[in-house]
């Protein structure tokens, strides 16, 4: 077997430009017949010779950029990945310790890179009565432009706002029309006061609102000294005084109408002061994101309702503008108005690859939290919708672990089911709370799926999914499954070399020289329990790189030797052998 040897002088090989994804391998340990271990891989006993190996350390061969013997496993892998339709998805088999989901984690994001980005998608207010929201759908990597830009809008309203209702041509629009109905009344008023004293009558204004009495020799009269006139004069006055108090009861009749044409005044004024300044911070925002389907009516319905309540950005008495410091949309007052980002495009080419550790329902399909409203007896606002794991992978690909789909509650793997089946996003959580801060879920519009659910697991975990979560296990077209061991031959030796040289630099550890390889390969062989095949257990190999750059180390050497690997097995059979586990870890 034969490889390429690197430029002379070179002492280390130059960092890998990604991560060598490891191959999948067994965690068994097998023993000899006696029940005891197998003894260590002897060189001068038919091991593998260093010499045959074609350099001289690690240093001088390239990092194995792929995994070992697992070509049948990577071809689903890939065609589960590229294949359109409902229902391939892939179901990825392994066992732990293998390094396998690192391998498929690391050929997913390989093809991710050369696919298309998907869309980003956010939530924001309906601004209607139900207090729902709508999904857009933006185009890639500008979902936090966008977010940004609405949250500088609130920002600039508080100051823009404040100002202009404090302006002095707004001031005088106002008192205008104040006094314009203030003056309207008082006129009538004085009219009938007129009509009043001709007829020796009085107008009198009380706490109680105007009263009417009768004047004799230019003095208003108490009622004992009216009693005490001539009955045929008492009359007359009385008669007078019925028609004037008939005037008064319309005039006051006119009044409720007057003030609602006052009211619809001055808010008219309010709507054209607030307008102005709304529509020109927004006109810049349409401008930007106004081509993204359903953006532009956004935008609208947000402006409506900033002019309906630019009240919230004044103070409560007069219009003394309240202190709002940058940030605005973080104010209970004004989260109606918040962008929420559920799905943007980073900087990274591509499509998405996300693995969730823990698939709880809040964390597959996201998360509602609230707060108190901005003002006593206001009502509660959503002040965070919070993405789930399928928002973050829309349009790539989702890796879940099968033992942890099993340790959460059947209803997350039915929800995802039904996603899958749908094609979308919908919020129906179950009974646990994913709601913080209220009981009330509010209605989220759909969002459109187009991500590929991809289980790891060992064949145990899969027997069990399939037996818990049927439905969901009937999506799985695609099944990778990784072996534990490979024939042994002089490729893969080769490329087991590489893989070796790959754990070194992803480590920095020191080059370990051919024997040592060797070595390290005779091990594999020796986990293989023989049979002229190498075990896949890379964890196994990369613990002894560790400890054996550990000794190597501790004598003063730059390169890790076939004795360093010696010693670091021989001291790991004693640790063993010291717990009475008998077999080599």
């Amino acid at each position: 077997m034969f490889f390429k040897r690197a430029k002379q002088g070179k002492s280390k090989s130059a960092e890998p430009e990604s991560a060598a994804p490891a191959p999948a391998a067994s965690s068994e340990t097998h023993a000899g017949a006696n029940g005891s271990a197998p003894p260590l891989p002897n060189l001068d006993a038919g091991g593998l010779d260093p010499k045959t190996l074609g350099f001289e350390t690690t240093a001088d061969i390239e990092p194995a950029s792929g995994a070992v013997g697992q070509a049948r496993a990577l071809n689903a892998l890939t065609f589960g990945a590229g294949m359109k339709g409902p229902g391939y998805n892939i179901l990825v088999t392994g066992t732990e310790g293998s390094g396998y989901a690192a391998t498929v984690r690391s050929e997913l994001q390989a093809i991710a890179r050369t696919t298309e980005k998907p869309s980003d998608w956010v939530y924001v207010s309906s601004f209607d009565a139900a207090g729902g929201f709508r999904a857009l759908k933006l185009p890639a990597g500008t979902a936090k432009a966008f977010a940004d830009g609405m949250a500088q809008v609130i920002d600039r309203l508080a100051d823009a706002l404040p100002a202009a209702f404090a302006a002095d041509d707004y001031e005088l629009k106002r008192r205008t029309i104040e006094e314009e109905f203030r003056f309207s009344r008082e006129d009538a008023l004085e009219t009938l006061r007129r009509e009043a004293e001709a007829q020796n009558i009085a107008l009198l204004r009380t706490p109680a609102g105007i009263a009417v009495a009768p004047i004799l020799e230019g003095k208003v009269v108490k009622t004992d000294v009216f009693n005490s006139v001539p009955e045929e004069l008492r009359r007359e006055v009385e008669t007078k005084i019925a028609a004037l108090e008939s005037e008064i009861e319309a005039l006051l009749a006119e009044r409720p109408g007057a003030e609602k044409a006052r009211r619809e005044r001055l808010n008219a004024l309010n709507e054209q002061v607030a307008g102005r300044q709304v529509r020109a911070v927004l006109d810049e925002l349409k401008i930007q994101f106004g081509d993204a389907s359903g953006v532009e009516s956004f935008i609208k319905a947000a402006g409506r309702d900033l002019i309906r309540n630019a009240a919230l950005f004044l103070g409560s008495g007069g219009h003394e503008s309240v202190k709002v410091p940058v940030g605005t949309i973080g104010d209970p007052r004004f989260m109606r108005y918040r962008v929420h980002v559920m799905a943007a495009s980073g900087a990274t080419p591509g499509a998405p690859v996300v693995a969730e550790a823990n698939p709880t329902y809040a964390n597959i399909f996201g998360r509602v939290e609230s707060a108190a409203g901005g003002g006593e007896g206001q009502p509660v606002q959503v002040s965070r919708i919070k993405p789930g794991a399928l928002h973050r992978a829309n349009g790539g690909f989702l890796l879940l672990e099968a033992r942890e789909l099993l340790s959460a509650p059947r209803a997350t793997a039915e929800a995802l089911a039904r996603a899958l089946e749908a094609g979308e996003i919908r919020f129906d959580p179950p009974s646990e709370p994913v709601a913080l801060g209220s009981s009330e879920i509010p209605d989220l519009e759909p969002i459109p799926l187009s991500a590929k659910l991809v289980v790891l697991g060992d064949a145990a975990d899969q027997r069990a999914l399939a037996k818990g979560c049927p439905r969901l296990m009937r999506l799985f077209k695609v099944e990778a499954e990784f072996e534990d061991t490979v024939e042994r031959s002089d490729e893969i030796i080769t490329a087991y070399a590489r893989l070796i040289a790959g754990i070194v630099a992803q480590n920095s550890l020191k080059p370990v020289d051919a024997g040592g390889v060797a070595m390290l390969i005779d091990e594999a062989a020796r986990k293989a329990g023989g049979n002229g095949k190498l075990s896949l257990e890379v964890s196994h190999i990369a613990d002894i790189c560790r400890e054996a750059d550990h000794w190597a180390g501790r004598e003063g050497r730059k390169v890790t030797s076939i004795d360093d690997v010696k010693r670091a097995l021989e001291e790991r059979k004693g640790r063993s052998g010291a717990r009475g586990l008998g077999a080599l870890s």
